[in-house]
Protein backbone atom coordinates (compact mmCIF):
# COMPACT_ATOMS: atom_id res chain seq x y z
CA UNK A 1 0.00 0.00 0.00
CA UNK A 2 1.49 3.34 -1.07
CA UNK A 3 0.29 5.82 1.54
CA UNK A 4 1.33 8.82 -0.54
CA UNK A 5 -0.84 7.77 -3.47
CA UNK A 6 -3.75 7.08 -1.10
CA UNK A 7 -3.50 10.59 0.37
CA UNK A 8 -3.36 12.14 -3.13
CA UNK A 9 -6.35 10.14 -4.31
CA UNK A 10 -8.44 11.11 -1.30
CA UNK A 11 -7.44 14.73 -1.98
CA UNK A 12 -8.74 14.39 -5.56
CA UNK A 13 -11.91 12.42 -4.86
CA UNK A 14 -12.69 13.98 -1.45
CA UNK A 15 -14.09 10.56 -0.61
CA UNK A 16 -12.69 7.64 1.35
CA UNK A 17 -15.21 5.26 -0.25
CA UNK A 18 -14.37 6.36 -3.80
CA UNK A 19 -10.64 6.02 -3.17
CA UNK A 20 -11.17 2.59 -1.63
CA UNK A 21 -13.08 1.52 -4.72
CA UNK A 22 -10.55 3.01 -7.18
CA UNK A 23 -7.51 1.52 -5.42
CA UNK A 24 -9.19 -1.75 -4.45
CA UNK A 25 -8.78 -1.33 -0.69
CA UNK A 26 -11.31 -1.43 2.15
CA UNK A 27 -12.58 1.87 3.53
CA UNK A 28 -11.07 1.06 6.90
CA UNK A 29 -7.65 0.55 5.28
CA UNK A 30 -7.89 3.97 3.63
CA UNK A 31 -8.96 5.61 6.87
CA UNK A 32 -6.11 3.93 8.74
CA UNK A 33 -3.56 5.09 6.12
CA UNK A 34 -4.74 8.69 6.51
CA UNK A 35 -4.64 8.45 10.31
CA UNK A 36 -1.12 6.95 10.30
CA UNK A 37 0.19 9.64 7.96
CA UNK A 38 -1.34 12.40 10.07
CA UNK A 39 0.30 10.87 13.14
CA UNK A 40 3.66 10.95 11.36
CA UNK A 41 3.14 14.61 10.49
CA UNK A 42 1.97 15.50 13.96
CA UNK A 43 -1.07 17.39 12.71
CA UNK A 44 -4.35 16.85 10.87
CA UNK A 45 -4.37 16.90 7.06
CA UNK A 46 -8.06 16.49 6.26
CA UNK A 47 -11.34 17.42 7.91
CA UNK A 48 -14.67 15.78 7.29
CA UNK A 49 -17.49 18.01 6.04
CA UNK A 50 -20.70 17.77 4.08
CA UNK A 51 -18.57 18.18 0.92
CA UNK A 52 -16.47 15.18 1.92
CA UNK A 53 -12.80 15.01 2.88
CA UNK A 54 -11.47 18.57 2.65
CA UNK A 55 -7.83 19.56 2.81
CA UNK A 56 -7.16 21.82 5.78
CA UNK A 57 -6.05 25.31 4.79
CA UNK A 58 -2.26 25.62 4.60
CA UNK A 59 -1.67 21.93 3.73
CA UNK A 60 -1.34 22.53 -0.03
CA UNK A 61 2.46 22.38 0.13
CA UNK A 62 2.23 18.87 1.63
CA UNK A 63 0.15 17.77 -1.37
CA UNK A 64 2.65 19.32 -3.80
CA UNK A 65 5.51 17.47 -2.09
CA UNK A 66 3.62 14.17 -2.26
CA UNK A 67 2.97 14.71 -5.97
CA UNK A 68 6.70 15.32 -6.54
CA UNK A 69 7.60 12.16 -4.62
CA UNK A 70 5.19 10.05 -6.67
CA UNK A 71 6.47 11.53 -9.94
CA UNK A 72 10.06 10.65 -9.00
CA UNK A 73 9.00 7.15 -7.95
CA UNK A 74 7.34 6.71 -11.34
CA UNK A 75 10.48 7.94 -13.06
CA UNK A 76 12.65 5.45 -11.18
CA UNK A 77 10.25 2.63 -11.99
CA UNK A 78 10.27 3.50 -15.70
CA UNK A 79 14.05 3.70 -15.74
CA UNK A 80 14.44 0.33 -14.02
CA UNK A 81 11.83 -1.25 -16.27
CA UNK A 82 13.47 0.10 -19.41
CA UNK A 83 16.88 -1.23 -18.37
CA UNK A 84 15.43 -4.64 -17.65
CA UNK A 85 13.40 -4.87 -20.85
CA UNK A 86 15.99 -3.03 -22.99
CA UNK A 87 13.42 -0.43 -24.07
CA UNK A 88 16.31 1.95 -23.50
CA UNK A 89 19.82 1.96 -22.08
CA UNK A 90 23.27 3.53 -22.21
CA UNK A 91 26.61 1.82 -22.84
CA UNK A 92 29.98 3.55 -22.50
CA UNK A 93 32.54 1.83 -24.72
CA UNK A 94 36.28 2.36 -24.82
CA UNK A 95 38.36 1.11 -27.73
CA UNK A 96 41.83 1.06 -29.20
CA UNK A 97 42.10 2.66 -32.63
CA UNK A 98 42.22 -0.40 -34.85
CA UNK A 99 39.02 -1.89 -33.44
CA UNK A 100 37.16 1.41 -33.36
CA UNK A 101 37.84 2.07 -37.06
CA UNK A 102 37.14 -1.40 -38.40
CA UNK A 103 34.86 -3.39 -36.08
CA UNK A 104 32.75 -0.98 -34.08
CA UNK A 105 30.84 0.85 -36.85
CA UNK A 106 29.53 -2.49 -38.15
CA UNK A 107 28.95 -3.94 -34.69
CA UNK A 108 27.07 -0.92 -33.31
CA UNK A 109 24.98 -0.65 -36.48
CA UNK A 110 23.97 -4.33 -36.31
CA UNK A 111 23.21 -4.14 -32.59
CA UNK A 112 21.23 -0.91 -32.98
CA UNK A 113 19.09 -2.46 -35.71
CA UNK A 114 17.83 -4.87 -33.05
CA UNK A 115 17.93 -2.58 -29.98
CA UNK A 116 17.28 0.87 -31.42
CA UNK A 117 16.88 2.67 -28.07
CA UNK A 118 20.25 1.63 -26.65
CA UNK A 119 22.59 4.62 -26.82
CA UNK A 120 26.40 4.48 -27.01
CA UNK A 121 29.22 6.72 -25.87
CA UNK A 122 32.50 5.81 -27.58
CA UNK A 123 35.96 6.73 -26.28
CA UNK A 124 38.96 6.04 -28.53
CA UNK A 125 42.33 6.25 -26.79
CA UNK A 126 45.49 4.45 -25.76
CA UNK A 127 45.24 1.57 -23.33
CA UNK A 128 46.55 3.49 -20.28
CA UNK A 129 43.80 6.15 -20.25
CA UNK A 130 41.20 3.52 -21.19
CA UNK A 131 42.22 1.35 -18.24
CA UNK A 132 42.04 4.34 -15.90
CA UNK A 133 38.51 5.16 -17.05
CA UNK A 134 37.43 1.54 -16.72
CA UNK A 135 38.82 1.38 -13.17
CA UNK A 136 37.00 4.55 -12.07
CA UNK A 137 33.73 3.39 -13.70
CA UNK A 138 33.71 5.95 -16.51
CA UNK A 139 33.55 3.08 -19.04
CA UNK A 140 31.49 -0.11 -19.04
CA UNK A 141 33.79 -2.14 -21.30
CA UNK A 142 36.90 -1.79 -23.46
CA UNK A 143 37.77 -3.32 -26.84
CA UNK A 144 41.45 -4.20 -26.75
CA UNK A 145 43.85 -7.12 -26.84
CA UNK A 146 44.00 -9.61 -23.99
CA UNK A 147 47.65 -8.78 -23.31
CA UNK A 148 46.87 -5.12 -22.65
CA UNK A 149 44.49 -5.71 -19.72
CA UNK A 150 45.77 -8.80 -17.87
CA UNK A 151 43.63 -9.95 -14.98
CA UNK A 152 40.41 -8.42 -16.29
CA UNK A 153 37.42 -10.50 -17.39
CA UNK A 154 37.88 -10.84 -21.14
CA UNK A 155 35.74 -12.20 -23.96
CA UNK A 156 37.69 -13.15 -27.08
CA UNK A 157 36.33 -12.15 -30.48
CA UNK A 158 39.17 -12.86 -32.93
CA UNK A 159 42.93 -12.92 -33.44
CA UNK A 160 45.00 -10.38 -35.34
CA UNK A 161 48.46 -10.83 -36.83
CA UNK A 162 51.32 -8.51 -35.96
CA UNK A 163 52.93 -7.06 -39.09
CA UNK A 164 56.36 -5.63 -39.79
CA UNK A 165 55.97 -2.30 -41.59
CA UNK A 166 58.73 -0.55 -43.51
CA UNK A 167 59.24 2.04 -46.27
CA UNK A 168 58.57 0.76 -49.79
CA UNK A 169 62.26 1.09 -50.70
CA UNK A 170 63.56 -0.69 -47.59
CA UNK A 171 66.10 -3.48 -48.09
CA UNK A 172 63.64 -6.05 -46.68
CA UNK A 173 60.64 -4.89 -48.73
CA UNK A 174 59.19 -7.43 -51.14
CA UNK A 175 59.61 -10.51 -48.98
CA UNK A 176 56.56 -12.64 -48.18
CA UNK A 177 57.65 -12.91 -44.55
CA UNK A 178 60.57 -11.79 -42.42
CA UNK A 179 62.26 -13.34 -39.40
CA UNK A 180 62.51 -11.29 -36.23
CA UNK A 181 66.29 -11.75 -36.29
CA UNK A 182 66.42 -9.74 -39.54
CA UNK A 183 65.26 -6.53 -37.83
CA UNK A 184 67.90 -6.40 -35.09
CA UNK A 185 69.78 -3.07 -35.18
CA UNK A 186 67.16 -1.49 -37.48
CA UNK A 187 65.98 2.03 -36.59
CA UNK A 188 62.58 1.59 -34.99
CA UNK A 189 59.56 3.89 -34.84
CA UNK A 190 57.63 2.89 -31.72
CA UNK A 191 53.84 2.78 -31.85
CA UNK A 192 51.77 4.76 -29.35
CA UNK A 193 51.68 2.13 -26.56
CA UNK A 194 55.40 1.46 -26.73
CA UNK A 195 56.81 -1.82 -25.47
CA UNK A 196 53.72 -2.45 -23.33
CA UNK A 197 51.87 -3.91 -26.30
CA UNK A 198 52.56 -7.07 -28.31
CA UNK A 199 55.60 -5.58 -30.04
CA UNK A 200 57.31 -5.62 -26.66
CA UNK A 201 56.63 -9.35 -26.36
CA UNK A 202 58.22 -9.98 -29.75
CA UNK A 203 61.39 -8.14 -28.77
CA UNK A 204 61.54 -9.72 -25.32
CA UNK A 205 61.11 -13.30 -26.56
CA UNK A 206 63.88 -12.81 -29.10
CA UNK A 207 66.23 -10.96 -26.71
CA UNK A 208 66.27 -7.86 -28.90
CA UNK A 209 66.64 -4.34 -27.55
CA UNK A 210 65.01 -2.19 -30.24
CA UNK A 211 66.91 0.80 -31.55
CA UNK A 212 64.04 3.21 -30.87
CA UNK A 213 64.62 6.49 -32.68
CA UNK A 214 61.11 7.97 -32.50
CA UNK A 215 57.95 7.36 -30.50
CA UNK A 216 54.94 9.41 -31.65
CA UNK A 217 51.82 9.36 -29.49
CA UNK A 218 49.55 8.33 -32.37
CA UNK A 219 49.81 5.23 -34.57
CA UNK A 220 48.95 6.96 -37.84
CA UNK A 221 51.81 9.38 -37.16
CA UNK A 222 54.09 6.36 -36.70
CA UNK A 223 53.05 5.01 -40.11
CA UNK A 224 53.68 8.38 -41.72
CA UNK A 225 57.17 8.46 -40.25
CA UNK A 226 57.81 4.95 -41.59
CA UNK A 227 56.60 6.06 -45.01
CA UNK A 228 59.12 8.92 -44.95
CA UNK A 229 61.99 6.58 -44.09
CA UNK A 230 62.49 7.24 -40.37
CA UNK A 231 62.56 3.51 -39.60
CA UNK A 232 60.42 0.39 -39.34
CA UNK A 233 57.60 -0.45 -36.93
CA UNK A 234 55.36 -3.31 -35.80
CA UNK A 235 51.63 -2.73 -36.23
CA UNK A 236 48.62 -5.09 -36.08
CA UNK A 237 47.19 -6.12 -39.46
CA UNK A 238 43.74 -4.80 -38.51
CA UNK A 239 45.14 -1.32 -38.02
CA UNK A 240 46.56 -1.35 -41.54
CA UNK A 241 43.18 -2.18 -43.10
CA UNK A 242 42.12 0.61 -45.43
CA UNK A 243 45.21 2.80 -44.90
CA UNK A 244 46.75 4.53 -47.93
CA UNK A 245 50.35 5.05 -46.79
CA UNK A 246 53.14 4.18 -49.23
CA UNK A 247 54.59 1.44 -47.05
CA UNK A 248 55.33 -2.27 -47.26
CA UNK A 249 53.91 -4.66 -44.65
CA UNK A 250 54.45 -8.39 -44.22
CA UNK A 251 54.06 -10.97 -41.44
CA UNK A 252 56.85 -12.49 -39.43
CA UNK A 253 57.97 -16.00 -40.25
CA UNK A 254 57.22 -16.82 -36.61
CA UNK A 255 53.60 -15.55 -37.00
CA UNK A 256 52.96 -13.43 -33.93
CA UNK A 257 49.33 -12.64 -33.17
CA UNK A 258 47.30 -10.76 -30.59
CA UNK A 259 43.95 -11.87 -29.13
CA UNK A 260 41.28 -9.22 -29.62
CA UNK A 261 38.12 -8.94 -27.61
CA UNK A 262 36.30 -6.99 -24.95
CA UNK A 263 37.33 -6.49 -21.32
CA UNK A 264 35.29 -5.19 -18.40
CA UNK A 265 35.74 -4.44 -14.72
CA UNK A 266 35.88 -7.43 -12.35
CA UNK A 267 34.39 -5.36 -9.51
CA UNK A 268 31.48 -3.45 -11.05
CA UNK A 269 28.20 -5.24 -11.92
CA UNK A 270 27.33 -4.91 -15.59
CA UNK A 271 24.14 -3.09 -16.53
CA UNK A 272 21.42 -5.10 -18.33
CA UNK A 273 22.18 -3.19 -21.54
CA UNK A 274 25.90 -4.01 -21.32
CA UNK A 275 25.16 -7.67 -20.57
CA UNK A 276 22.89 -7.84 -23.61
CA UNK A 277 25.61 -6.18 -25.72
CA UNK A 278 28.19 -8.77 -24.63
CA UNK A 279 25.74 -11.59 -25.32
CA UNK A 280 25.07 -10.16 -28.77
CA UNK A 281 28.81 -10.00 -29.56
CA UNK A 282 29.13 -13.75 -28.94
CA UNK A 283 26.83 -14.46 -31.88
CA UNK A 284 27.88 -11.51 -34.04
CA UNK A 285 29.35 -12.33 -37.46
CA UNK A 286 32.57 -10.42 -37.85
CA UNK A 287 32.81 -9.12 -41.46
CA UNK A 288 35.03 -11.36 -43.59
CA UNK A 289 37.54 -8.61 -44.48
CA UNK A 290 38.41 -8.17 -40.80
CA UNK A 291 38.72 -11.80 -39.80
CA UNK A 292 42.08 -13.31 -38.98
CA UNK A 293 43.28 -16.00 -41.38
CA UNK A 294 46.78 -17.39 -41.67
Amino acid sequence: MNKYRIILDVYKTRSISKTAQRLNYTQSAISQAIKNFENELGFQLFRRSKAGMELITGMEEIICSLENICREEDKISRFARNLTTLDSGYIRIGSVQSVSYNWLPNLIRDFSDRYSNIRFELTIDGITPLKAKLDCEQLDCVFTSKHMLPGYPFMQIDEDEMMLVMPENHRLAGRESISVSDIDYESFVMSSNGLDEEAGIIFEENHIIPNVQYQPTEDFAALKMVELGFGITIIPRLFLTGTTFHIYACPFEEHYTRILGIAYSPDKPLSPATRKFLAYIKSWNLPEQYRYSR
